[in-house]
């Protein structure tokens, strides 16, 4: 059958969201949507609102042009907390500034052949930023920038409906017996 998202989806790969399909005559379908590795949003239907009786079901989306299985995707990076990210890894390579000037050393030849190490203890502002800067850093394995995965509201699709749900009554249509 021929419907249209009711919702968009808008969500993170490794996520589910719930969505919503209204078919041409007028029933609602709502269940989840999911982003598969080949590139597509996969949405699952599970529960079907019609003439305000509400069915069990069990369908799946198929794209309108090419009648397959999923939804084509518009998948981007997006950046939700770039400023804040950047003043915390600004703030971190101060850390790791006074760090290494704790770290630095002076070799000094001396008369006859030998050598002194020389270090210098930097001022005590220093220390007080960096355990500043500490407080804030970006956590090393972190990234400021995320996937997102977005179908469009009103996007056109088909509805498989699949055995295993009886449309009639409602009811979930009982597996068979196991051997």
């Amino acid at each position: 059958m021929k419907g249209k998202l009711l919702t968009g989806v808008y969500l993170v790969p490794g996520k589910t969201v719930p969505v919503a399909v209204e078919l041409e005559d007028g029933a609602v379908l709502v269940g989840r949507a999911r982003f598969d590795p080949t590139g597509r949003v996969w949405i699952d239907l599970d529960t079907m609102v019609k003439e305000k009786q509400v069915f069990s079901v069990n369908a799946v989306a198929l794209e309108a042009t090419e009648a397959t299985q999923g939804l084509p995707a518009r998948v981007g990076e997006e950046a939700p907390t770039l400023l804040a990210d950047l003043v915390r890894g600004s703030l971190g390579g101060i850390s790791d500034f006074v760090k290494a000037t704790l770290e630095a050393t002076t070799v000094v030849p001396l008369p006859g052949g030998g050598q002194a190490i020389q270090k210098t203890v930097p001022p005590l502002e220093l220390f007080l930023l960096a355990r500043a800067a500490n407080l804030v850093a970006l956590p090393q394995d972190q990234t400021a920038v995320i996937r997102t995965v977005k179908v469009d509201r009103g996007t056109t699709l088909y509805v498989l409906f699949l055995p295993g749900a009886d449309q009639g009554n409602g009811l979930q249509t009982p597996a068979s017996p196991g051997r």
